[in-house]
């Protein structure tokens, strides 16, 4: 069985957090665990935030004492030297944010890729879904090639899950050179903060090749791109409220509260839902995900079992660096899956590599990403 662990690295949806507190130091304890018991982990690097920090680097130095592209840089490159994989997370929100006083000014009419100015775009215009993509793609290759030759940004993954409509952004991916997608979640639909629908999935498997026009349709080899499903189970929502689930959730209720300063561009977004939408959920079905930042060891045990009787493609999990309370539970389902010699532990990309070959389709595609990668949005 195939484990693909893997992290959103990220400050929260709306500007608040601290780039050392909350994304360096909890990823930093991550790997650790990863380590101690031969796991890989992949790094999801948002990189539109890294451009916006790199655009106000002085600004954020003088204000926190250090630079935060700085330390994002070093450590996904120390990721890479240490074994583990970094590929490409976006939320688009970030594209053209402006810091000052102190806080950040986002465009929150561009929380999904598909609502980015220019459309589908061109490779030139990083305010469209392809010139984003090939944009980050690049990035990422030119930060980490230099450490490893053989590095290729080959994965994405949509901010908030935000991968529709899918017709243009299979396109942008296929056209940067971006051969795998891990932003479906079987079952998953909400219309708020903004609105997506993956109810309609069919297929059993956990990682099949989409159709040019639908992420969550079953295609031919090549005909879309290889999606990489996060692995989630339906059950009431109340059982996802478990103690480290409360921890964490409060963690970020208190990190959206120190950015209430912050100035947004659009209407005000939380990625919280309001209590009176929590009480409707409450009895309701929906997929939980499998997050190693809010399971216990058992019941991310458990969900390794149950994915035993399915084994059609890897189990895809998820957590976030600015979530990450659970240090203990994770180092004891690490530990107790280093016991297991049936379970594989592989970065996104490796797993992607060996799905190619064995497909027939490993040979690059030529990306229509070209130009530097430099931080200017402007």
């Amino acid at each position: 069985m195939d484990l693909l662990l893997s992290l959103d690295y990220e400050l929260c949806g709306n500007g608040a957090g601290d780039v050392m507190r909350d994304i360096i130091h909890p990823t930093g304890r991550i790997l650790n665990l990863c380590e101690r018991h031969g796991a890989k982990m992949t790094i999801m690097c948002e990189v539109g935030e890294y451009w916006a920090f790199e655009q106000y680097d002085a600004g954020l130095r003088a204000d926190l004492g250090y630079s935060p592209c700085a330390a994002i840089r070093a450590q996904i490159i120390e990721a890479i030297q240490r074994g583990h994989d970094v590929q490409l997370h976006l939320h688009p929100q970030w594209i053209g944010a402006e810091y000052g006083q102190g806080g950040w000014r986002l465009r929150n009419s561009c929380w999904r890729l598909a609502d980015l100015p220019d459309g589908l775009g061109s490779p030139e215009q990083v305010t469209s879904i392809i010139g984003v993509l090939c944009r980050g793609k690049r990035a990422l290759e030119d930060a980490l090639r230099p450490v490893k030759a053989d590095y290729e940004c080959t994965c994405f993954r949509a901010g908030g899950f935000y991968a529709q409509p899918a017709r243009s952004i299979i396109a942008a991916l296929k056209t940067a050179g971006l051969r795998a997608d891990s932003s479906v979640v079987k079952r998953y639909k909400t219309s708020a903060p903004f609105e997506v629908d993956y109810s309609q999935v069919e297929t059993d498997k956990t990682a099949w090749w989409t159709t040019d026009a639908d992420l969550t349709a079953e295609g031919r080899p090549e005909e879309g791109v290889f999606e990489l499903s996060v692995s989630s189970k339906m059950e009431p929502y109340w059982k996802s409220l478990t103690k480290t689930k409360l921890r964490s959730v409060s963690r970020y209720w208190r990190m959206e509260k120190e950015a209430q300063g912050n100035r947004s561009a659009g209407r005000s977004v939380s990625a919280l839902p309001k209590g009176a939408e929590v009480l409707r959920r409450m009895l309701k079905k929906r997929p939980s995900l499998f997050d190693f930042c809010t399971l216990s060891s058992k019941g991310m045990l458990r969900r390794m079992a149950e994915h035993r009787g399915n084994p059609e493609g890897p189990v895809v999990v998820i957590g976030h660096s600015k979530d990450f309370v659970n240090d203990r539970e994770f180092d004891r389902f690490l530990a107790a899956l280093h016991q297991d010699e049936t379970v594989r532990s592989q970065g996104m990309s490796e797993y992607v590599r060996r799905t190619l070959s064995r497909t027939g389709t490993a040979e690059s595609r030529e990306a229509g990403c070209r130009g530097p990668a430099s931080s200017g949005t402007r």
